[in-house]
């Protein structure tokens, strides 16, 4: 009986362990995650949130964002979209958040939005590193599928590309045949000749004259 409460509080603390052992992101409502790790992602928190959060594991991991800061226009709101950002960074066991430029109004985000300076900083503050790149899709934009564009640009190895599940890896053949396959090849090569002698018999004269000739040219 003395054992079960070191024994319980030993599994607690590995149990606790384990559940913080990953990295969440706190997303703010202007933001949207469009893809992570070459899937779609599940954001947490309500509807209404100001601010959400994607969980992801511990490591090098990749998300394609797209920032929309909303701004009033008389009686309207109009958003400003930047590009689709992707970006690759490695962390572990971290809590980071999206640190986005703010602008003063609509016109200074419409000039500035395309070569924004954002950061994912940690609870400290500090910045982690980050490789970044743009989702760029010429022509019309709606309907984009995210997830076939980033397995598309991981595959290609673009500056913020992560390795690819399944990628077909190159194999190189031996400069040799085994032995077995060179005994299949000499025999194909046996049978075709026996072939040819037996069908060169049973040509006439004339037949046997064009092939030769075919084969004095060769």
């Amino acid at each position: 009986m003395k054992l079960i409460k070191p024994l319980t509080c030993a599994l607690a603390l590995a149990m606790s362990s384990m559940a913080f052992a990953d990295v969440t992101v706190n997303v703010p409502d202007d933001v949207a995650i469009l893809a992570a790790n070459g899937e779609k992602v599940k954001v947490s928190g309500g509807f209404f949130a100001s601010e959400k959060s994607v969980t992801l594991p511990d490591g090098v991991n990749q998300v394609v964002f797209r920032y929309s800061p909303f701004f009033s226009q008389g009686n309207d709101r109009v958003s400003v979209e930047s590009d689709v950002i992707i970006a690759r960074f490695d962390a572990n066991n971290a809590e980071l958040t999206f640190q986005l430029p703010e602008y003063r109004n609509l016109r200074e985000a419409e000039v500035k939005i395309k070569d924004m300076d954002w950061k994912l900083v940690d609870t400290s503050g500090n910045a982690i590193a980050v490789e970044q790149d743009k989702l760029i899709k010429p022509g019309m934009q709606i309907g984009r599928d995210y997830v076939r564009e980033t397995d598309d640009y991981n595959r290609a190895g673009g500056v913020a590309a992560i390795a690819v599940v399944g990628a077909v890896q190159p194999v190189t053949l031996p400069a040799k045949l085994p032995e077995e396959a060179q005994q299949v090849a000499a025999k194909a090569d046996s049978t075709a000749e026996e072939m040819l002698h037996f069908w060169y018999q049973k040509a006439d004269a004339e037949t046997k004259a064009r092939l030769k000739a075919y084969i004095n040219k060769q």
